[in-house]
């Protein structure tokens, strides 16, 4: 069996080809450019993704046609909490309202006093980058388009309707809007009520690993794909990427350096201790649930830094710059909060700040002070998830992990072995496991994942001790700058966030 992953991410959408065993046959990726505005508002034209997803299809579909390759399946993951607004014939009303966006900051600003019992229903904070303050924006500022939104859509919404004429969306995505209940599996009206949104203007809520529908008359002549393939929903792209990591069961903590950066890890149920230092989500695993931690900037703040101080180089030549800066970059720190900070205190006034810079700092100890803060950042959401899981390995991917600097610096600020498998497709291999699954080629994602990933690539980083001991103090003396700057607590040597 054949099975096409749709994986649309922050700056391309690519589409690949795989066997039910994870051979890799075809594969085309479509770059496209988020529109970052002024006050942190960035938006995106819909159109982007619907042009992607029609050239992606076309393409494969020759290819498949060439080579006599059928297309039994189809399945998207997406990034997760971006918002459409479409009229009652699915056009979208504007630009889409992307995750990364920061107008909601007074709404959520608005409903803090609301977080407990936000936090009980949906298993997170208030926070700008769910996709409910994003809804409730549109209401208060573009009434003429609240008014005319018969559905609001997350991206993988928007292109299963484009593939299926059906309009869906999964727990995964459910479960990024702040307006699903994490206990019943349903939009909840108490979350409807306080964000102001009507529950008839959202999706029907279905299980990821669902098929949603098959492939219309009208999309197969737009593409050249057959009409009635189906279409399988896999859920978000962490969740996607943590699968593909191995995070099928408990115990296992998925790291993703992507445009910002995820930790997750898998439950089987709601923990009775959780607390509002982390997110409880949707697995993209049937019945199981995620914990999740994250950084609102990983590879975004390193292609910014690249662009503005080494004129766009190329990845090699940066790499070798990062080498070349000792560990703990000669004294220089950075705090890598350069669109706010999200878990454990969802702190939206935020900013990065380069400290104890020099006349002696060069611009390579800047760039590897950044990817430094960024890892004692990860290593702050791992400290938070092993109160509630014990961890027993860590999986690194993402597109920061290309660099060998990049890993190694990761080790030895969490202070334990890493593990790196396969290539930076894990995104797309979670979600051919769930797809094949829902397909019944599998009997579980786990059993998929056992399959799929026995010829993966694995590379082990282990910790050197003397770097350990000094990204420690690196650590806590961020944490304590943090402090300093924005709040928080110190008790017994430990930096506790008040959330």
């Amino acid at each position: 069996m054949n099975i096409l992953v749709i994986d649309v991410g922050t700056s391309s959408m690519r589409g690949i080809l795989f066997t039910h065993e994870g051979r890799l046959l075809a594969e085309k990726q479509v770059l496209y450019n988020v529109l970052y505005m002024e006050n942190s508002w960035v938006e995106q034209d819909a159109s982007d993704w619907e042009n992607a997803l029609y050239g992606i299809i076309k393409e494969i579909a020759r290819a498949a046609e060439a080579n006599q390759w059928e297309i039994d399946a189809m399945t998207i993951t997406s990034q997760r909490s971006s918002v459409i607004p479409v009229d009652q014939s699915i056009r979208p009303l504007c630009n889409a309202i992307m995750w990364q966006d920061k107008r909601t900051n007074d709404i959520c600003e608005q409903l803090n006093s609301q977080n407990d019992k936000i936090f009980s229903l949906c298993g997170s904070r208030v926070n700008p980058v769910f996709s409910a303050s994003k809804m409730t924006w549109i209401r208060e500022n573009r009434p003429e388009i609240y008014k005319k939104t018969y559905k609001f859509l997350v991206i993988p919404d928007y292109l299963l309707y484009l593939m299926t004429g059906e309009l869906r969306t999964d727990y995964t995505y459910g479960s990024r809007s702040l307006l699903m209940n994490i206990h019943t599996h349903q939009w909840d009206p108490e979350l409807l009520d306080l964000f102001r949104v009507e529950e008839e203007k959202l999706c029907c809520l279905v299980e990821p690993g669902s098929i949603c529908g098959k492939v219309t008359k009208e999309f197969a002549e737009l593409t050249g794909c057959k009409e009635g393939i189906p279409v399988i929903t896999s859920g978000g792209d962490q969740q996607c990427g943590a699968i593909g990591q191995g995070v099928v069961k408990e115990g296992v903590l998925s790291v993703t350096a992507g445009t910002g950066g995820f930790l997750i890890t898998a439950t089987n149920e709601v923990p009775e201790n959780l607390k509002q230092d982390v997110l409880c989500n949707f697995s993209s695993v049937k019945g199981q649930y995620i914990l999740e931690s994250s950084v609102l900037t990983c590879c975004s703040a390193f292609d910014w830094f690249r662009r503005e101080f080494y004129d766009n180089c190329g990845y090699e030549e940066i790499n070798k710059a990062l080498a070349s800066a000792p560990v703990g970059a000669n004294g220089c720190l950075c705090l890598p909060y350069f669109q706010g900070r999200s878990t454990p205190d969802w702190n939206n006034m935020a900013k990065g700040i380069f400290a104890n810079v020099t006349l002696g700092t060069s611009k390579a100890d800047m760039l590897r002070s950044l990817l430094e803060g960024i890892c004692y950042e990860i290593g702050n959401g791992i400290d938070t998830m092993r109160k509630y899981l014990d961890i027993s390995d860590i999986y690194v991917n993402g597109g920061l992990t290309n660099s060998e600097t990049f890993n190694q610096i990761q080790c030895n600020v969490y202070g334990t072995k890493i593990i790196r498998r396969g290539k930076s497709d894990a995104t797309a291999r979670g979600a051919l496991m769930v797809a094949a699954e829902a397909m019944g080629v599998y009997g579980s994602v786990e059993e998929a994942f056992r399959e799929i990933g026995q010829s993966d690539e694995v590379k082990v980083y282990l910790p050197q001790q003397e770097n350990v001991l000094q990204y420690e103090k690196g650590k806590a003396q961020m944490n304590r700058l943090y402090k300093k700057v924005w709040g928080g607590v110190l008790k017994d040597g430990n930096y506790e966030f008040q959330v």
